[in-house]
């Protein structure tokens, strides 16, 4: 069958909203980097450095060889004139300011927050000039922020030194533009090319479709045309397959019948050439004589039970099975099929629906093939339940069956072969025969509208054929 052409559709209206997705995030990214910047240069909070400050005081303190050391780095690296060391007690043990050495807090809080080893920050006028490297650096009646912090070893406190003006500059931040807002204006740069590049790309896609609906229209025609004569040709080769393969079947069929024939006529063909040979050398005294003849009717009648078996089973596949179907009482049944009655009280006011004539040649047919196999006694019963499970079962079995079975006592049959012995020409590669007795017997047990069942060991095979019953017309008056 030939592709069918194409339909073009137009590009879907998603691409435009994706390119308006991205032209949104790169609207975010720029009001994010406006933001963060605005933010990263806006005065922190008083709290927020003298926190910062405490703890890499106290960092450098620790990390110093002596206190004196580790106020000068703290000092240096805060950028604030003074830094000190409190003890316990609240007084300066050393400080970069001479003048406060030795001398006690002069705050209560400060005093307060250094008895509860608490965070501490206050606004204080000094009631002394203050010195710095022999520098007064805040006169008498100065406004200082003082800050208390507790040492984390637990041995003592710091206290930061600031001035108005120096806490304002902590307070401040860098001007310059910050490198995170300079990778949002970047990424936002970034998404407004991609959407763009997305818009243009849907406009150039729009211009294409119409000029492919044009040629799909055209693709789509020759398409049908292909797809038609590709279905015209589907179809012949179709026919010219099954052609092929019902001769191929009947080609093997005939081979293999051809072999049946030539395998199973041979035999006793061979025999009653070579006996009539025998018979016309006049060397055979009388016993002989008789023995010879009695052995050439037997072949000459085996020869003609296969040719008969043939026919029967060409007649019946080529114009089906000639029966007349009647209800007869299972008691008349069972005694004209030459079969044992199971069981009189369920059976005595039962009639099945069949023809006896083919009945009678399937039951005889089944006995038949057992004594071929090898069977010393076969035994025909039939009753309303079933004997034995069923290890093959061939057709439908009917709602309300009566069973008729057939019994012998020979080797049994193989339980591998049992799928295919109801087929034609199927036999077990150990017996003899033409390999129909028992496909005839299926034809014409589906017939009369029936199934037909298997049941083998090696202490014999049990055929099992269930046939449509009805109760009779006495009984249903009776009730």
């Amino acid at each position: 069958m030939a592709e069918r052409a194409p339909t073009t559709r137009p590009p879907s209206k998603w691409w435009l909203i994706v390119s308006a997705v991205i032209w949104g995030l790169a609207g975010a990214s720029l009001v994010v980097a406006i933001t963060h910047q605005n933010s990263a240069t806006k005065p922190i909070g008083e709290g927020q450095v003298f926190v910062a400050d405490a703890n890499t005081a106290e960092r450098l303190i620790a990390a110093a060889s002596t206190p004196d050391d580790g106020v000068r780095h703290a000092r240096n690296q805060l950028g604030i004139e003074a830094v000190s060391l409190l003890d316990r007690g609240g007084v300066v043990i050393e400080s970069t300011s001479g003048t406060l050495t030795g001398s006690p807090l002069s705050s209560s809080l400060l005093a307060f927050g250094v008895h509860n080893a608490r965070f501490a920050a206050l606004a204080v006028t000094t009631g002394e000039p203050i010195e710095i490297d022999g520098v007064v650096e805040w006169v008498a009646g100065s406004v200082l922020y003082q800050v208390v912090s507790p040492l984390e070893a637990g041995d003592g406190f710091v206290l930061l030194h600031y001035d108005v003006s120096e806490l304002l500059g902590r307070r401040a931040q860098p001007g310059e533009i910050q490198a995170l807002t300079i990778q949002l204006l970047a990424l936002g740069g970034i998404f407004a090319i991609l959407g763009s590049a997305v818009f243009v790309g849907h406009a150039r896609v729009m211009r294409r479709h119409r000029e492919l609906a044009v040629e799909s229209e055209l693709l789509r025609v020759h398409s049908r045309e292909l797809e038609d004569a590709n279905m015209k040709l589907a179809e012949a080769r179709q026919r010219a397959e099954r052609a092929l393969a019902l001769a191929e079947e009947k080609m093997r069929i005939r081979s293999e019948f051809v072999l049946m024939i030539n395998h199973e006529l041979r035999t006793p063909l061979t025999s009653v050439v070579t006996g009539a040979e025998l018979v016309r050398s006049g060397k055979l005294n009388g016993d002989e004589r008789r023995e010879l003849l009695d052995s050439m009717v037997a072949h000459g009648e085996r020869l003609n039970e296969i040719i008969d078996q043939i026919l029967a089973v060409a007649r019946i596949e080529n114009r089906g099975l000639s029966y007349e179907v009647e209800t007869v009482p299972v008691e008349q049944v069972c005694e004209a099929v030459d079969a044992r009655l199971e069981s009189t009280t369920d059976l005595a006011e039962v009639a099945v629906r069949t023809d006896l004539r083919t009945l009678n040649l399937i039951l005889t047919s089944l006995a038949d093939n057992a004594r071929t196999h090898g069977a010393s006694r076969v035994d025909m019963s039939c009753g309303v339940e079933p004997d034995i499970a069923m290890m093959v079962e061939m057709g439908k079995r009917p709602a309300n069956p009566v069973f008729f079975r057939v019994a012998d006592d020979g080797p049994g049959i193989d339980p591998h072969f049992l799928p295919r012995a109801f087929e034609k020409f199927e036999k077990d590669s150990s017996a003899s025969g033409t390999g129909l007795g028992l496909y005839m017997v299926r034809l014409m047990v589906d017939a009369l509208d029936g199934s037909i069942g298997v049941h083998t060991s090696r202490r014999g095979t049990t055929f099992q054929i269930a046939l449509p019953a009805r109760v009779l017309d006495r009984v249903r008056e009776a009730v």
